[in-house]
């Protein structure tokens, strides 16, 4: 049995981008449910703000992450544009 060629990088293969990061849970949740009518794949995670780096993110206590496969980051953008301006707002998108 032979193996298969793999073509580039192997250590860039399912690698997710960060597609945008807020503090407040509702607008996180907004944006995964405009992702998942679209049929865009991506992952939600939230990074815990230490006590003395919360007055930085006025008391937040986590920060929530959204990330997508690196090939429909495109798309997942022009959909994260199609938010309310007041919720888009809120968000920090990623320039990738």
């Amino acid at each position: 049995m032979t193996k298969g060629k793999i073509l580039g990088d192997i250590h860039q293969i399912d690698k997710d981008v960060e597609l945008c990061r807020t503090t407040n849970e509702r607008i996180s949740n907004q944006a995964a449910q405009l992702l998942i009518e679209n049929q865009i794949p991506f992952t939600r995670g939230w990074i815990k703000v230490p006590f003395f780096l919360r007055e930085k993110y006025r008391g937040a206590h986590q920060i929530y992450v959204i990330r997508t496969n690196r090939n429909r980051y495109g798309q997942a953008r022009r959909t994260i544009d199609q938010l309310d301006t007041s919720f888009r707002r809120r968000l920090i998108l990623s320039n990738y």
